[in-house]
């Protein structure tokens, strides 16, 4: 065990690793799973879904598009469903996220992989969060 300690390369490896997993949590851009979604939302049968998080590639009144650093777009139906949070309040339609700076990421909630049809819109990106070097990803607050 004193040789592990004695050893400089020995924390060399375990913290590349740690900093190649920071990377994209820090540029916010990805995709996860929800385990622990707010149960009050439409569309939403169970509290799990897929929540992705990347800057607006483009949004029109119909679709949204993200755009990941890897040349990844993901597409997401808009209609009357979606609820569209700016901050803490909710606003009637999606024109309010032409505004957001190209860098910014954003958050769109889905039922599933399989079901593309944004159920929630954040105006940002969840909160990241490292305790004990697990990630620990955050939904934004639902907006009323």
């Amino acid at each position: 065990m004193t040789g592990q300690l004695n050893n400089p390369y020995s924390m060399i490896f375990p913290l590349l690793l740690a900093l190649s997993a920071l990377s994209p949590a820090m540029a916010q851009q990805g995709q996860y799973h929800v385990t622990d979604a707010p149960s009050a939302l439409p569309g939403l049968t169970s509290r799990s879904g897929i929540a992705t998080y990347s800057p607006i590639k483009a949004i029109d009144g119909f679709t949204i598009q993200l755009r990941g650093e890897d040349g990844v777009t993901f597409t997401f139906t808009l209609d009357g469903g979606t609820v569209y949070c700016q901050g803490d309040t909710k606003v009637s339609d999606w024109t309010y996220l032409k505004t957001k700076v190209k860098k910014n990421s954003i958050t769109v909630l889905t039922k599933d992989d399989a079901h593309k049809n944004a159920l929630v819109i954040w105006d940002r990106g969840p909160s990241i969060s490292t305790p004990n070097g697990s990630f620990i990803f955050t939904l934004p607050p639902i907006c009323k």
